[in-house]
């Protein structure tokens, strides 16, 4: 029976826990993140835990245990079951809601901490790109205040994705209402022009007011994903030219080469847009060279 971490306890993965009237479970007020577990490891392990802090604090979701306390459960989960790659979810919602007469409302918040057996993606998408689809018939609204942060709210995305799947592709690409590229599902949206990498900003990048100034619409919905801070990290540091802009449809389809970054995935070259070849429809060059450069990160570093 697989084992999970619950506000602090170990339990079997399946038993009950979360209170039928907790707030994420209702009204979809949580946040979580997914990592990817190597030879018992997570890579980036403090990146990720700062992101979720800073969403829990930006829409309301107490976190009360330390990354230290997290960091412990994350290596006894993967020592209960046994795992050495893995994926793991940690996911914090705001728990139950109860009303207090002098103190107002109380919550009584959730933490909780999951992981599987890895299941990677199939080898012949790295050979060969990914297909994606275009989402024509949703928008992101970057004025909503979850806009930027991984919330429990992802039945659009993952209706999105559904359909992408019935279609024959892997992903599907969404835009913003200004018609601005932002991100696929689950994943951040990197673009090659000219062999410069370009990708749309996340809000903290927004507020670089050189970013700001170039960039036509003033608020964002791109998470900042962590394979994506890496790739970009890593691409400096191999003295690649790097650009945070805004896209739009034909700069797109323009593009030279087009990759997918996430946790799991990793960096996942795309083939074709719907019919629209990309490249030469495998990984291009400086594609290659960031897949190459973040394996090496990888096999070097311990994870943390």
């Amino acid at each position: 029976m697989p084992i999970a971490w619950f506000n602090g306890q170990f339990i079997d993965d399946d038993a009950p826990a979360v209170a039928l009237r907790d707030t994420g479970l209702l009204h979809a007020a949580g946040v979580f993140t997914t990592m990817r577990a190597r030879a018992g490891r997570v890579f980036r392990l403090t990146h990720h835990l700062a992101r979720l802090r800073a969403s829990s604090e930006a829409l309301f979701v107490p976190l009360k245990y330390s990354d230290a306390e997290l960091a412990s459960a994350i290596d006894e989960v993967l020592t209960r079951n046994n795992l050495a790659d893995a994926r793991l979810r940690l996911t914090v919602t705001r728990g139950q809601s109860t009303q207090d007469p002098l103190h107002g409302t109380h919550l009584t918040p959730n933490c909780f901490l999951t992981a599987t057996d890895l299941q990677p993606y199939p080898a012949t998408y790295y050979a060969q790109g990914l297909t994606v689809l275009l989402n024509d018939e949703q928008k992101l609204n970057p004025y909503d205040m979850q806009a930027g942060h991984k919330t429990l709210d992802y039945f659009s995305r993952l209706a999105a994705l559904r359909e992408a799947v019935r279609r024959g592709a892997g992903e599907s690409l969404w835009f913003n209402v200004h018609n601005y590229l932002q991100c696929a599902c689950v994943a951040n949206v990197l673009v090659v022009k000219d062999r410069t990498l370009i990708t749309p900003p996340t809000p903290e990048e927004l507020r670089d007011p050189d970013v700001a100034a170039a960039c036509p619409y003033p608020r964002s919905n791109v998470l900042p994903g962590i394979t994506r801070g890496a790739v970009l990290e890593l691409a400096r540091r191999d003295n690649l030219a790097v650009r945070v802009a805004a896209l739009n449809v034909n700069d797109l389809l323009a593009a030279d080469e087009v990759f997918l970054t996430n946790s799991i995935m990793q960096v996942m070259p795309v083939g074709r847009i719907e019919k629209h070849a990309v490249g030469q429809e495998v990984p291009g060059p400086v594609t290659q060279r960031v897949m190459d450069l973040y394996q090496e990160e990888l096999n070097e570093g311990d994870g943390r």
